[in-house]
């Protein structure tokens, strides 16, 4: 019996240990899993604390490139301003001089203005004067000349043939003598250039009233006259028609068609009624256009 109760305080003793290890050891590896969990969480801190580091160094890195690089900008407008300010200075007093050489060359070239214009004044006072002394003197000489052709120059044939034709005036050639008379003696010797053909054309469109003449400027180049036939200085032109084309001109050929024309169109006016003046007079403007024709085909 009391080995029995020996043997179970035995037992008992053995389960208290066997629970009392039990205990201790779960206790133990608790207490590991406790400490591996804590230095695990202290690595993750210290890395997180490196990684965060490492960012603020790099930032700051960027931020000192960026620093350097607005004071590079900084520096670099500062000099464009300062060459700006300078370029611009520069170039303000140079306007400045070139408005003052303006104005004073603008001065002088007022001054210069006005001097000569006094000059043209005085002149043009005095040309007025010689002008008027002038008309005064081939008034005189108009008066002195008409009053002797109408005492000693005048032709009674041709001035009795003129009264009969403003009878009837026509500018037909064999409507009437003075026509005639004039056609022989002056309009065809005027108009006979080597050229016959285009000096008949060039009577035919007097006739009717359809030349035009012009000058063409053509100095420097020598070029043959179409009536003269002859290489000279042509600088005017003639068209006998509207639609029909350009004759150059020698002075020479111009000047005896213009003569021709000019009597023409004294005729005409007189046929139509439109020369105020009295018979005398017309019949002095008839002789002094035919001297004109004369002249012309003389080459005065």
């Amino acid at each position: 019996m009391e080995q029995s109760v020996f043997a179970d305080a035995i037992l008992d003793h053995r389960q208290d240990l066997s629970d009392a290890h039990s205990v201790d050891s779960t206790f133990s590896n608790d207490s590991g899993i406790v400490v591996a969990h804590e230095a695990f969480e202290h690595d993750l801190t210290a890395e997180k604390l490196l990684n965060e580091l490492q960012r603020v160094k790099e930032d700051l890195k960027s931020k000192d490139s960026e620093v350097r690089r607005a004071h590079e900008m900084r520096d670099n407008a500062d000099r464009e301003i300062e060459d700006l300010t300078a370029s611009l200075f520069e170039s303000a007093h140079s306007m400045v001089e070139q408005a003052k050489y303006a104005q004073a060359n603008a001065e002088q070239k007022l001054k210069n203005s006005n001097q000569t214009i006094e000059a043209l004044t005085v002149e043009n006072s005095q040309l007025k004067k010689t002008v008027h002394e002038l008309k005064q003197i081939l008034n005189s000489c108009r008066s002195s000349s008409d009053m002797s052709t109408t005492q000693n120059s005048i032709d009674n044939i041709l001035s009795r043939e003129f009264t009969c034709w403003e009878e009837k005036p026509s500018i037909e050639r064999d409507s009437s003598v003075f026509m005639y008379r004039i056609y022989n003696e002056d309009i065809l010797p005027c108009l006979t250039f080597p050229n016959a053909d285009l000096s008949s054309k060039v009577l035919a469109a007097i006739e009717t009233n359809d030349v035009a003449m012009e000058a063409c400027h053509s100095k420097g180049n020598m070029k043959t006259c179409s009536l003269m036939g002859e290489l000279c200085q042509c600088d005017y032109r003639v068209r006998l028609g509207e639609n029909s084309q350009w004759w150059l001109l020698s002075s020479l050929a111009r000047n005896r068609i213009a003569a021709v024309c000019d009597f023409f169109t004294f005729i005409r006016h007189v046929q139509c009624g439109l020369v105020k003046i009295d018979a005398q007079s017309r019949y002095n403007k008839v002789i002094e256009l035919r001297k004109q024709m004369a002249f012309a085909r003389l080459g005065l």
